[in-house]
């Protein structure tokens, strides 16, 4: 496990310390701004009655326990933190288990010295060490560098990094379930988003079995419960004993949620465009999300319609999830738009390529499915919570009115992946995590609408009325880059 563990660390050596610096980064920024926004008590406390008489704000946030500054830093960075460190845990975990074996490496590690379950042992090590050192440097930027208490921004840091470990488990777990990385990587993908939203519309007293929870009721700086973290730990102990489980009986390769598989007669027809095949490979993933995400629609659109908690009325939760539907949808859009690199990669592409199929036509079936799923996506958020709300031809509008921006995103990515293919997946994740990161900075008012409005995610924010200029402007964006990338892909040379 020991020359596994080595690997992984000198393989990813990059992409682990961006992991850490982003963790870090965000509350070590909050805790700046904030400190410059509110430098004292009155203005804390205006700041905390604007902030809960937002009803958005106090669902996704949670009630204000503590008005001190880094009361209000973690208030404010627990639901982001918990996000880098639970996206980037499972993200990570499914690289380096089911994408390896699709990619043929992970059978080469097992034929040698190494036992069957050497790299769940290996990426649950790291992963766990990763998250100790997130919550070490909190225990020491923050306090160091900001003044505050140790004690509080010791529990913050174990809170995430438990938060990251457990999320990082479910990576593990769902990467021996599916049958591929992609559809690990949904599952894993579905599972935060689980685990995040219920505190929109879960009572306070009963959020701790959520994710969304465990910093709320962890309450750092404030009335402090060390217990919390060991609560994720639990359950990170209990998904890796299931995931061993699994990975013993299974056969490499295999998982307990196969892909459908094919017909063994000839095909007609199916398969006879780029188009198709580029349905085959990805629709039936495509068309999953759709169902899923319109069957939830509907459920919170006819819970909106009787929902009020507080300051949270129906027409809030159905603004807040449609938003949150839609940063999702983002996440998917690039997904889709890697699917040419994956094909490219494992060498699926260039014998197709060799044939009458030219690079513009392959490429193109890829990029119009790559732009049409997200859509229809759209479309399905808007159509369920509009019948469930009873007012479908707004809430369609309002969910249509973010396809641009998730077509910018994954122009980014299939630009990207024509200028420098090994770059695509870095370029449309990272676009992903700073927009992300701009609707924290935004919400905590260190940039301004203007620059906001400049982001993916900002036109779209429930909170904003941009009119039709900014969709249009990113929809041309997304058109640029989708050539930009068609165009450089038919000059370069295929990946060897």
């Amino acid at each position: 496990m020991s020359t596994l563990v080595r690997l992984i660390l000198r393989r990813d050596r990059l992409l682990i310390a961006l992991w850490i610096a982003a963790a870090v980064a965000v509350p070590a920024f909050n805790a700046y701004s904030l400190g410059a926004l509110l430098p004292t008590r009155q203005i804390r406390e205006e700041f905390v009655a604007v902030s809960t008489a937002n009803p958005i704000t106090t669902a996704l946030l949670g009630p204000v326990h503590d008005t001190s500054i880094e009361g209000l830093v973690a208030w404010r960075s627990s639901v982001q933190s918990l996000l880098i460190t639970g996206l980037a845990g499972l993200l990570f975990a499914i690289r380096h288990t089911r994408a390896e074996e699709d990619a043929g490496r992970g059978e080469l590690v097992a034929a040698g010295a190494a036992g069957r379950h050497a790299s769940v042992s290996a990426v649950m090590a790291v992963a766990t060490a990763v998250n100790v050192a997130i919550a070490a440097l909190l225990a020491v930027v923050l306090p160091l560098g900001f003044g505050h208490p140790f004690g509080g921004s010791l529990l913050f840091g174990l809170t995430a990094g438990a938060g990251g470990t457990v999320f990082a488990a479910c990576g593990l777990l769902a990467a021996q379930l599916s049958q591929s990385a992609p559809l690990a990587r949904s599952a894993g993908v579905g599972v935060l988003v689980a685990g995040l939203v219920p505190g929109v519309v879960v009572p306070e007293d009963r959020i701790g079995i959520f994710p969304a929870g465990w910093p709320r009721i962890a309450r750092a700086y404030g009335d402090e419960q060390w217990w919390v973290p060991l609560l994720p730990l639990g359950f990170a102990v209990v998904l890796t004993l299931v995931a061993y489980a699994v990975s013993g009986r299974r056969d490499l390769g295999a998982g307990l949620l196969p892909d459908r598989a094919g017909g063994t007669g000839p095909v007609r027809g199916r398969l006879g465009s780029p188009g198709a095949l580029a349905w085959r490979l990805s629709g039936g993933q495509a068309a999953g999300w759709t169902v899923s995400l319109g069957t939830v629609s509907v459920g919170v659109g006819w819970v909106s319609g009787s929902f009020e908690v507080g300051t949270i009325t129906g027409q809030s939760l159905l603004e807040i999830f449609t938003y949150v539907f839609c940063l999702v949808v983002a996440c998917l859009a690039v997904a889709g738009a890697l699917r040419p690199y994956a094909e490219e990669s494992r060498g699926r592409a260039e014998p197709l390529l060799a044939r009458p199929t030219g690079r513009t036509r392959w490429l193109a079936g890829h990029v119009a499915l790559a732009i049409a799923a997200p859509t229809a996506m759209l479309l399905a958020v808007g159509l369920g919570t509009g019948l469930g709300s009873g007012r479908p031809a707004s809430q369609i509008g309002t969910a249509l009115m973010f396809a641009p921006a998730s077509w910018a995103i994954a122009g980014i990515t299939i630009a990207a992946y024509g200028l420098r293919p090994r770059l695509a997946a870095p370029a449309g994740w990272v676009t992903v995590a700073l927009s992300a990161a701009c609707v924290a900075m935004w919400e905590a008012g260190t940039i301004g609408r203007a620059a906001f409005l400049l982001t993916p995610f900002g036109y779209g924010h429930p909170a904003i009325s941009p009119g039709f200029l900014a969709p249009a402007a990113f929809a041309l964006v997304a058109a640029v880059l989708v050539a930009v990338g068609g165009v450089a892909f038919a000059r370069r040379d295929l990946l060897g």
